[in-house]
């Protein structure tokens, strides 16, 4: 059967590149765990399934002055390879000739703003869970399913006396950031049960910054440390006294770089996702009541790495695609079909431990 669509084919590709582009300029705006990866590498052509990131290692200050005038210290650079195995999610939403026809408004646009929205969040998720940490009821690490948590409409539990908070999997075993509850490193497999309840506070944000600076861990490139947290644990922060008096009421506020951030506190920049980590707990699992467990990830400069979803020299992580009428397929001989459709290729992955942290705090349900 010909295809009708071989004389439009540029027109075609146009539109897609213009789709294309508009949903690129929102994963900067939107996707939060992704836009404020500390580190970005381009995923390159022919290289397999697998990526590098290189991080650097620090060069430690000098304590002696120059011997004479025509000596100076030799400083080494050195780096540290690490791989991760790259990701692939796609999807697509199908609309009938008949649904384009008769719907109010522009289906098919609709449908492409929808899936826009579903590959941000898809992407963010995706980094999270490479990256993060869970709360369920498992006996060991080797248990943890990053991708298949309740809180994703998966089957890891995170209800009972038994849930345990771990970060990061067994298979992992070195990339996990540690935890931290009321101010106090959370050993993996500590039982949710032993987790009295702590709201976020000023306080917990300036500690949990002054263990990174005793790590010796630099802000991340903008000069500021940066914490991505559920927007509910954000509302327990700003409605906190010790957040009203940290800001004058009366200073002009600067303009916010990201539509997710709170503002800077402590030298951090607050950003919420509604993707940050929030376990619904029941049952006995809290010393006092049900609610959430919420976890904030606290990171500075190379905490963690994410392959670009867009690189400079033409590298593509991320493409869309818009099917219009038309018998672009033997499959759709009436030509009833019309697409939208996107795939993601990427991967996040922890580079220094120590550059970063979970924040455990709680919500009770009232």
């Amino acid at each position: 059967m010909a295809d009708q669509q071989t004389t439009q084919a540029s027109l075609i590709n146009a539109v897609n590149t213009y789709y294309e582009l508009q949903i690129l300029q929102d994963f900067d705006k939107k996707a939060v765990w992704y836009s404020n990866a500390p580190y970005k590498k381009p995923i390159p052509q022919g290289s397999g399934n697998i990526i590098q990131f290189t991080r650097y290692n620090k060069i430690n200050p000098l304590f002696s002055d120059d011997s004479d005038e025509f000596s100076s210290t030799q400083s080494y650079l050195s780096a540290q390879v690490i791989t991760a195995n790259l990701h692939e999610r796609s999807s697509y939403v199908q609309i009938s000739r008949t649904v384009s026809l008769t719907a109010i408004g522009d289906a098919l646009e609709q449908a492409s703003r929808k899936a826009q929205d579903q590959a941000v969040k898809s992407l963010d998720v995706m980094i999270r869970n490479d990256i993060g940490m869970a709360v369920a009821d498992v006996a060991n690490a080797s248990s943890v399913n990053m991708n298949n948590l309740a809180i994703d409409g998966g089957t890891l539990n995170s209800t009972g006396t038994t849930a345990k908070v771990w970060s990061h999997d067994k298979s992992a075993d070195g990339d996990r950031f540690p935890m931290y509850h009321n101010k106090t490193r959370v050993q993996q497999s500590a039982s949710v049960t032993s987790l009295a309840g702590s709201a976020m506070t000023i306080k917990t944000i300036q500690h949990g910054v002054s263990v990174l600076n005793g790590k010796d861990v630099p802000p991340c490139r903008d000069g500021y440390f940066k914490l991505i947290t559920n927007p509910t644990t954000a509302y327990q922060l700003t409605t906190s006294s010790g957040f009203k008096g940290w800001f004058s009421p009366t200073s002009s506020e600067r303009a916010l770089e990201n539509p997710a951030e709170v503002g800077v506190v402590a030298n951090v920049r607050i950003m919420t996702s509604n993707l940050a980590y929030s376990f619904k707990l029941s049952g006995d699992t809290l010393a006092t009541s049900s609610g959430h467990l919420n976890c904030s990830l606290l990171f500075g400069d190379e905490a963690y790495g994410t392959a670009m979803i867009a690189g400079e020299s033409g590298e593509k992580g991320f493409n869309f695609y818009l099917k219009q009428s038309g018998l672009e397929s033997t499959n759709d001989p009436a030509s009833k079909i019309k697409q939208a459709a996107w795939s993601i290729l990427g991967v996040g992955k922890v580079l220094n431990k120590s550059a970063g942290l979970w924040i455990l705090t709680t919500e009770f349900q009232g």
